[in-house]
């Protein structure tokens, strides 16, 4: 008889799954406390010239990107639950990679850096979000112990 390995581990992948969102939910965290701090003078391509106005916006939308992180750090103790908070900010992220698709569409290509940004949000989030739902249903299924 030929026994397959289960791909999930006695929890079911959740903690896992908890260091991987807690290593992803760095990079926005990081990545918004520059740009507010920086403002858009340290964006990868080199110094933009960019208009007061544009550069406020820039700083106020970065705090969005500044709150995601702790945001899915505060939901790492409750990965394996059914709590809408860590699939509508992942969401939300996936939503912003749309945004820089459109963008591309219409400005050019971005710095190399932002098509992997695209990569992370448009591929990433979908895979996290299915690897969570897959955690969710495993610890409905878990035996009460």
């Amino acid at each position: 008889m030929r026994f397959v390995a289960d791909p999930f581990p006695s929890d079911g992948g959740r903690q896992a799954l908890q260091v991987v969102l807690a290593v992803l939910a760095t990079i926005p965290f990081a990545r918004g406390a520059v740009d507010v701090l920086a403002g858009s003078d340290l964006l990868p391509g080199g110094p933009s010239d960019t208009t007061a106005s544009l550069d406020s916006e820039f700083r106020f939308a970065s705090t969005f990107w500044l709150a995601v992180g702790p945001v899915v750090w505060s939901q790492l103790p409750r990965v394996a639950s059914d709590s809408p908070v860590l699939p509508l900010t992942l969401g939300t992220v996936f939503v912003g990679g749309l945004a820089r698709l459109r963008s591309w569409q219409q400005r050019g290509r971005p710095h190399p850096l932002f098509v992997g940004a695209i990569a992370l949000e448009l591929i990433g989030m979908p895979i996290v979000l299915a690897w969570q739902r897959k955690v969710v249903a495993r610890a409905k299924r878990a035996p009460i112990t």
